[in-house]
């Protein structure tokens, strides 16, 4: 069974939306990050991110 034309890009604009939210997603965590750094120094990353990551493996 055929699609009607009209849905052969039904999905196309779409795509265009995933990648501006991946990079949103990417953007707010390397700003949550540089927030940290500016506020926290780089203990952030030493002490906290190390925990974190050590806690999730």
């Amino acid at each position: 069974m055929t699609q009607p034309a009209e849905w052969d890009d039904a999905g196309a604009g779409r795509r265009g939306l995933h990648v501006a939210l991946w990079a949103g997603v990417a953007a707010s965590l390397t700003g949550a990050g540089l927030f940290l750094w500016a506020a926290q120094g780089e203990i952030v990353f030493t002490d906290v991110v190390s925990s974190a990551l050590a806690w999730c493996f």
